[in-house]
C-alpha cells in the first residue's frame, strides 16, 4: 500500500523541524515533502536532510512555485506550519505577517483546492482568543476570536480563510490552536532559550514589567504528537485546542531556569514592557481532543531540565 504524501510548510522552524525528525524516527507511514523560505540564516541549522524527506526552498506566498510543487508532489495532506510568529516584530513590521500568515495561507488553500488535497491542517495559536483574567475559565474552541496584536490577528485571519475554503469549495480542514511550546531547537528570541542564553553569557535577563504574565506551556513533542494523531483521527472541519495545562508566570519560568542552572538570579532585569496591550493570560480547554483519545503527557517540571541540558550540550544553537 502506498504511503500518504504529507506536504508541510515551515519545516525549518521550531515546531516542524522537530515534527519531521520525530515522525521519521517513529517510522510513521507517510512520505514527507516540506517547504520553507529560510528567511533567516538562523533557521539553516534546523534543516533536516533525510532520504525519507524531500525539501523545497520556497515561499508559500509565491503562487507559481507552490502550484509547481503541488503538481509534482501531489500531496494527500497539507500541514501549514509556516508563519511569522514574533509578537514584538509584528508591532513594528506587520506587513510581513499579513503576507506570510494570510496571503501565504490563501495561496496554499488555492493550490489544495486545485490539486484535490484530501485534508488541510492549519496550525494556529491560542493567542487568537485574546486574553484572560486569573479567574476566567480556559477557552473552548467555540469562544469568539479576539486577537489583540498584528501577529494574532493575522493567524485569526488565516483561520477564517481556511474555514471559508471549507464552506465555499468543500476543502476538508482541521485547525489546531496550541498553547506556548517549549523544547529543543527553538530560537533564542523566545523566552526559554533566551533566558538560557543570557545565563550562559552572563548577560542581563530582560523581564517585561513585573513578569506576571501567565502562559500555558506544552512540550513541542506533545504538540507534534497531537498533530500526528489528528492526521488520522481528527474530524473534518473542526478546531482542536492543544495544551498540557501547565500555567506559569514569565518570572516563574525565569526563576525555574536559574534554579536548574544554579545561577542567574542576579541577572534578572525588569524592563518597561514595549507592548501597550500585553496579553495577560492564555489558557485553553482540551476536552475536545481528549474525547478523541489524545492527551498531552510531558510534565514541565521534568522536561524543562532536559531542555536546559539540550541547550547546554548544543550551545552553538544560542550563538545565532
Amino acid at each position: 500500500m502506498s504511503k500518504k504524501t504529507i506536504l508541510l510548510t515551515g519545516s525549518a522552524g521550531f515546531i516542524f523541524s522537530n515534527f519531521i525528525r520525530k515522525s521519521i524516527y517513529l517510522k510513521l507511514p507517510y512520505r514527507f515533502v516540506s517547504v520553507d523560505k529560510i528567511n533567516s540564516q538562523k533557521n539553516m541549522i534546523n534543516l533536516y536532510v533525510n532520504q525519507s524527506h524531500k525539501f523545497y526552498l520556497a515561499d508559500i506566498a509565491d503562487t507559481h512555485i507552490i502550484d509547481t510543487i503541488f503538481s509534482h508532489e501531489k500531496p494527500d495532506v497539507v500541514i501549514n506550519g509556516a508563519a511569522e510568529s514574533s509578537v514584538d516584530k509584528s508591532l513594528t513590521d506587520s506587513l510581513c505577517f499579513t503576507l506570510s500568515n494570510v496571503v501565504g495561507t490563501q495561496n496554499l488553500l488555492n493550490a489544495s483546492i486545485k490539486h484535490d488535497v484530501k485534508r488541510f491542517i492549519q496550525i494556529s495559536t491560542d493567542e487568537v482568543y485574546g486574553q484572560l483574567t486569573v479567574d476566567e475559565k480556559p477557552w473552548k474552541e467555540e469562544a469568539p476570536l479576539n486577537p489583540r496584536n498584528p501577529y494574532s490577528a493575522s493567524k485569526a485571519s488565516a483561520e477564517l480563510m481556511v474555514q471559508a475554503a471549507g464552506k465555499s469549495h468543500g476543502l476538508p480542514y482541521i485547525i489546531t490552536r496550541s498553547s506556548n511550546n517549549y523544547g529543543p531547537r527553538q530560537m533564542p528570541d523566545k523566552l526559554i532559550p533566551r533566558v538560557i542564553q543570557c545565563i550562559m553569557r552572563g548577560e542581563k535577563i530582560p523581564v517585561y514589567g513585573e513578569g506576571s504574565q501567565l502562559r500555558d506551556w506544552t512540550h513541542v513533542f506533545d504538540n507534534c504528537a497531537a498533530i500526528s494523531y489528528l492526521i488520522d483521527n481528527g474530524k473534518d472541519n473542526e478546531i482542536y485546542n492543544i495544551s498540557a495545562h501547565q500555567e506559569f508566570t514569565n518570572l516563574e519560568i525565569v526563576n525555574k531556569i536559574c534554579d536548574i542552572m544554579g545561577t542567574g538570579h542576579n541577572l534578572i532585569s525588569f524592563i518597561p514592557d514595549p507592548r501597550k496591550s500585553h496579553d495577560f493570560r492564555y489558557a485553553i480547554d482540551t476536552s475536545k481532543i481528549e474525547s478523541l483519545g489524545f492527551k498531552a503527557s510531558m510534565k514541565f517540571k521534568d522536561h524543562i531540565k532536559e531542555v536546559v541540558e539540550w541547550y547546554k550540550m548544543n550551545s552553538y544553537f544560542l550563538l545565532q
